[in-house]
């Protein structure tokens, strides 16, 4: 609240500016906000798209409500359905501009492979030979190359046989290797991970959530410097590193994720991100992304990286938290008042344009009308049942004590549920058994 006051720029995540901005009609802070940026609106589709359509859908109510005006600014991939995010925000059709994907400050070569190995591990060992093989064809003339691969285990196992078979072409010195051994050794020296020292001196870094932030740096500063030419990156790097190479070469496009330890395929967002690293305006008149991927997922991927794809709403799987910390903040005070709230969401505009996709009946006045008070009296029921929110005469609606806390601490409601379990009895087992099912 100190820097909001004192600041005139606020660089913020989605995260942090919803924990601030629910509380606006006390920080008066927030209501002099003039202009508001979002960057990476596509990622509304993906995985933290709900807190991205809360923060703006919240702008927008604001500047319904106060003096001043709020400016938006949004900036995004090419999407099929951009207009529909326009008018969301409010652009008017001079506002808006909408590229082909092809479009770009350097224009991108993709080129898409497919190994037909069902086995995980298999696939993912068969894919290090065409990956070394897209390097030297792709990245000649010393250009530099960045590897994106799924874990911490197949970016050391993908160096070390980068390192291996760039030493099978027998030249004099590593392929890779763009600076003589005495040049790199004062940097070396300094590296603690001993398998990275030895793969350095072949020409090949790589970056590592696990990494000591020095190593970090002396690997990002080499492949920054033109003295190495290859740098591999485990595929969550993507989004922190500010990399850039001619060649980006996505090595499999699947991970192993959540609690099913079933493998998961990149959200889309992730794959655009990384493929966005292959670009170096100034030094290059175009970028090159080789992708290698599970053979039955090629087509999917020529489709979807040839054309603008369209992105949907989560917001009403994401509901009860935005709520409580509307009924909090005093926005929402009764049934009607929630309904007229989510009129400001991009999932309101979507909901008759894809009905299939949310489960609506038509598209009628009424269908939606019943439709959202649906979801509105499950959505409050539930944070009544979690003793959140006070619903009287069925109708008004007021804050309790867990659903002020998890307002103002930005907990989950089903946590904070978990947490008032807590007696003054519990023993350190107890209090363990609820720290770890917080959700």
């Amino acid at each position: 609240m100190k820097l909001l006051e004192r600041g005139q720029i606020i660089i913020s995540t989605p995260e942090k500016w919803d924990a601030l901005s629910c509380r606006w009609k006390q920080g008066k802070y927030v209501q002099q906000v003039t202009l508001f940026i979002i960057d990476e609106l596509h990622l509304i589709g993906g995985q933290g798209g709900p807190v991205l359509e809360v923060i703006v859908s919240r702008m927008r109510y604001i500047a319904s409500q106060v003096e001043n005006k709020i400016r938006i600014v949004a900036l995004s991939t090419s999407l099929a359905n951009a207009k529909d995010l326009g008018e969301w925000i409010g652009a008017t059709s001079h506002g808006l501009f909408n590229f082909q994907p092809g479009v770009l400050p350097v224009p991108l070569e993709i080129h898409i492979q497919g190994v037909d190995i069902a086995n995980f591990e298999a696939r993912m060992q068969a894919m290090r030979k065409p990956t070394y093989n897209a390097i030297v064809q792709h990245a000649k003339n010393r250009k530099p190359a960045i590897v994106f691969v799924t874990t911490r285990k197949h970016v050391r196992l993908t160096a070390v046989d980068l390192m291996t078979y760039s030493n099978v072409d027998g030249m004099d010195t590593p392929a890779f290797l763009l600076r003589s051994f005495k040049e790199l050794e004062p940097f070396i020296s300094r590296i603690h991970e001993e398998m990275l020292r030895e793969t350095l001196r072949h020409g090949v870094g790589y970056l590592l959530e696990g990494l000591s932030s020095l190593d970090q740096e002396v690997v990002s500063q080499l492949f920054e410097a033109g003295w190495i030419q290859v740098c591999v990156m485990s595929s969550s790097m993507c989004w922190g590193v500010p990399l850039a190479a001619h060649l980006v070469v996505v090595m499999g496009t699947q991970y192993y994720g959540g609690r099913e330890n079933s493998l998961t395929d990149y959200p889309v967002t992730d794959l655009l991100q990384m493929m966005g690293h292959a670009s170096r305006p100034l030094l290059d008149d175009s970028g090159k992304c080789v992708i290698l991927c599970h053979a039955p997922r090629k087509d999917y991927y020529k489709k979807f990286l040839y054309e603008a794809f369209p992105v949907e709403s989560h917001l009403h799987h994401f509901l009860h938290d935005n709520f409580n910390a509307e009924v909090v903040a005093g926005v929402i005070e009764n049934k009607q008042d929630a309904v007229d709230y989510l009129t400001w969401t991009f999932l309101y505009g979507r909901l008759t344009q894809n009905p299939n996709y949310y489960n609506l009946q038509g598209v009628s006045h009424r269908h939606l009308s019943d439709h959202l008070s649906e979801l509105v009296e499950n959505t409050l029921s539930d944070l009544g049942a979690c003793k959140c929110v006070a619903i009287e005469d069925d109708m008004d609606l007021s804050p309790l004590d867990l659903g002020m806390m998890a307002s103002y601490y930005y907990i989950s409601y089903t946590t904070i549920e978990r947490f008032s379990s807590l007696t003054s009895k519990a023993k350190m087992k107890g209090l363990l058994e609820i720290l770890a099912s917080a959700s």
